[in-house]
């Protein structure tokens, strides 16, 4: 059975006079995203979603983890837990800090 999408026109009028409750809730989850940076290499984090953890029945919006392009580090920006600990090859040696023996 082929997928027809509704008139544009259409859903704006059954939408009419409803309070837009999405975008605030858009705003701040990401205005939360954007205050996470890569913990390895500082680089930004891009959103990822994952199908099995996205859609809560609390939430209005699908969450995202947040994924570094560098090192390819993985975040859950919502319960700060780590989800893969990427390649660590892929830091840049001036982002890491030096360890020197102390009698060189």
């Amino acid at each position: 059975m082929p997928f027809t999408e509704m008139d544009p026109e259409l859903i704006w009028r059954l939408v009419e006079g409803y309070p837009d409750e999405l975008t605030p809730a858009f705003k701040a989850r990401e205005a939360l995203y954007r205050q996470f940076k890569c913990p390895r290499c500082k680089c930004a984090l891009e959103k990822e979603f994952d199908p099995r953890v996205c859609f809560t029945e609390e939430e209005p919006l699908p969450k995202a983890l947040l994924r570094c392009n560098n090192c390819r580090y993985l975040i859950d920006p919502h319960t700060h837990m780590i989800v893969e600990f990427g390649n660590a090859s892929k830091i840049p040696v001036e982002s890491s800090p030096l360890i020197l023996p102390d009698d060189i």
